[in-house]
């Protein structure tokens, strides 16, 4: 995939983690607190979470360090 900030070719990878924590997003610089992660709030779908894991599927440009990964934010 070329980046569309710098148009230099992206990098394909995973983001991954223990499983511990679902990942959450969201808007402005505080994360999400216990209500949003009790109602779902901001839990970024594209993470699959086969047993203790999750994984998302993401491009990765070194050369201007942005990351892109498709997703739905549940509500």
């Amino acid at each position: 995939m070329e980046c569309p900030y710098c148009n230099q070719e992206m990098q394909r990878g995973i983001i991954s983690g223990d499983g511990r924590s679902r990942v959450y997003w969201k808007a402005g610089r505080k994360k999400s607190g216990f209500i949003d992660k009790l109602c779902g709030r901001g839990k970024i779908k594209a993470a699959n979470y086969p047993l203790a894991t999750f994984t998302i599927e993401a491009d990765y440009c070194a050369a201007c360090k942005k990351m892109i990964f498709e997703t739905d934010i549940s509500e």
